[in-house]
């Protein structure tokens, strides 16, 4: 057990006080191989033979614990795992060879075999809080959150506030989309152990989630004032000045970050969307070689596999930079589990239950008194974040850059149940506007351009008959390349992994837009091409559009200081600039076949 000695010792104290005597003989060994004249754990050693002496033997052996303890401590976990079933054998329903089992398994994967491992030493003791915290912890890995929570509760029950379960509890709560819980977990948790770096992170990675990146910047740079190497805490805070334009402060996290720890996927593929990768470039060479390394996740391989594709494209090889994307996009699909059947279920039943216009839903005096959004929506890579940067230069219009809220509660929606949007409209516009508030800084117009709006357009008309609504579009081709050519963290694109799926989306799209325009209710439209072709004609009839005065400032997008946390937040800070509809030709030999059933 790596530590300092007097972390050591409270953890030998800790076996001793429940019995665990073999565990904690060897910490107590263990600070005397460092420190032979150590007096504490002189004293403690004595204290364990004098307990010994009083009770009856029968346990295993001093040496095969030590053994055990031998292989976890090196890493040997199937032998660890191995020896402990043997030993059970001889001793079964020891709790110490149980904890020996359940340890390996955990770390070999075996999720499912630790998870049982650990109800077995709860029904031997079941007021024992760590294993029920551990057990938490194996059914957070089975995905099997709400069971954790439980368990994390029974923690909790026994020591009120334990930082550990409360933070464990909120990671578990984030799971299930919980934020606002989760949010209050990790700030209780921080309560009791201020100075924790993990605990730090995870609550500056939710905050940075929902957008609030001044205070995730705060906690992240207060965990690496204390642990300045720390390679989640340096990821995070690149993530959160990427997202507020610090360009150059976001790759210098990332490059520490790597440096740290070069193994680390999640910032090998955000430091590539930064470094233009040149031939015969050193980190190239690095990033090749991770790409090649044995024992990633399939999670992790992925994304070494869009890092790579992006630096083989940087340096002109497109062969291998297109049959790394594909390997990339197969992974994250077969990791999500997507079928483009769901989406086309989804589409019939928005299309039926929106066959006729939903009658508009009356907003009450405290509704009308919220700002007014600005949908802007359409396909991912469209040229929405394009447009938000033009439209939040206006001096009435606040950046909400995608906003979550409505698009989880129209996604949660049974919408084979036609009563469904009128029985939770109030609660719907009640969030939404609240989300909305808080993002106005007291200016009457907050944009959203959480692209998959577009879905929903039937709900906004009848829930925010205020609301003005943006269609973004690109030339078909650019936008599903540039789709398939990036990683989206969050699940709800699992069609953007497979050429196949984007077509067949993209004809998803089309015609619930036509099915859209068809119906009574204004739909401004904005074609990504002809905005960049000409940026001062298009943004002035965008503006008029939209009912606002013209502003000279909606001409400068690239000085607009907002925050961008979405995919594109390396390209905002350009000026307009045309010639990216373009960038699917060089792979045209690739795509044309796929490309040719979108005529």
């Amino acid at each position: 057990m790596a530590g300092s000695v007097d972390k050591i010792l409270l953890a030998a104290r800790g076996h001793a006080k429940r019995g665990e005597i073999a565990q904690a003989e060897v910490l107590y060994r263990e600070v005397l191989e460092r420190f032979p004249g150590n007096k504490r754990a002189k004293a403690g050693l004595e204290a364990l033979a004098q307990a010994s002496k009083a009770k009856p033997a029968g346990g295993p052996p001093r040496a095969l614990v030590q053994q055990l303890m031998g292989l976890m401590q090196a890493g040997r976990n199937r032998e660890l795992v191995h020896q402990a079933n043997r030993a059970l054998g001889m001793f079964p329903e020891t709790v110490l060879l149980l904890e020996f089992r359940a340890a390996g398994q955990g770390a070999l994967g075996d999720h499912a075999g630790a998870a049982e491992t650990y109800r077995r030493l709860i029904a031997l003791r079941p007021d024992h809080a760590d294993t029920h915290g551990n057990l938490g912890n194996e059914l957070m890995e089975l995905g099997q959150h709400e069971d954790a929570i439980a368990q994390f509760e029974r923690v909790l029950a026994m020591r009120p506030g334990d930082p550990v379960a409360l933070n464990n509890q909120g990671n578990a709560l984030l799971a299930l989309g919980r934020e606002a819980e989760a949010r209050k977990r990790f700030e209780a948790a921080l309560e009791v152990a201020p100075n924790d770096v993990h605990m730090l992170n995870n609550l500056g990675n939710l905050l940075l989630n929902e957008g609030d990146f001044v205070a995730a910047r705060l906690r992240l740079e207060k965990g690496l004032s204390l642990d300045p190497h720390h390679v989640f805490l340096l990821n995070n805070l690149g993530i959160v000045l990427l997202a507020q334009g610090d360009m150059a402060g976001a790759q210098a996290r990332f490059e520490a970050a790597l440096s740290a720890d070069p193994s680390y996927a999640e910032a090998w593929w955000n430091f590539s969307r930064l470094h233009r990768f040149v031939p015969d470039d050193p980190l190239l060479s690095q990033l090749e070689t991770q790409a090649a390394a044995e024992g990633h996740s399939e999670h992790d391989r992925m994304l070494l596999d869009f890092a790579l594709a992006k630096a083989q494209h940087d340096v002109g090889g497109t062969e291998r930079a297109f049959a790394l994307w594909h390997s990339a996009n197969a992974r994250r699909k077969a990791e999500l589990g997507y079928d483009i059947a769901q989406d086309r279920k989804l589409f019939a039943r928005l299309r039926d239950r929106f066959a006729d216009p939903h009658p508009s839903i009356p907003e009450t005096e405290a509704d009308r008194s919220a700002p007014v959004p600005i949908f802007l929506l359409g396909l991912p890579r469209s040229g929405t974040t394009l447009v938000e940067q033009i439209v939040t230069q206006h001096s009435q219009v606040a950046p909400g850059d995608e906003i979550a809220t409505l698009d989880r509660e129209m996604s949660a929606l049974d919408w084979s149940d036609p009563e469904a949007l009128t029985r939770e409209a109030e609660r719907i516009r009640a969030a939404y506007y609240e989300t909305l508030t808080g993002l106005a800084d007291g200016k009457p117009f907050v944009t959203d351009k959480m692209p998959l709006n577009f879905r929903w357009i039937g709900a906004i008309r009848a829930l925010f008959p205020r609301a003005l609504i943006v269609h973004v579009h690109r030339d078909a081709r650019a936008t599903l390349w540039s789709i398939y050519r990036n990683f989206f963290s969050s699940a709800g694109n699992g069609y953007a992994h497979d050429l196949d799926d984007l077509v067949a989306y993209h004809g998803l799209y089309r015609d619930l837009m036509a099915h859209w325009a068809a119906q009574p209710g204004a739909i401004v439209d904005c074609g990504y091409e002809a905005l960049t072709e000409d940026p001062e004609a298009r943004s002035r009839a965008l503006i008029e559009a939209l009912g606002l005065p013209w502003e000279d400032a909606c001409l400068r997008p690239q000085d607009n200081a907002r925050t961008v946390a979405t995919t594109s937040n390396t390209q905002v800070r350009k000026p307009i600039y045309k010639g990216s509809s373009q960038d699917w030709e060089k792979y045209a030999p690739y795509l044309e076949a796929t490309f040719a059933k979108l005529d």
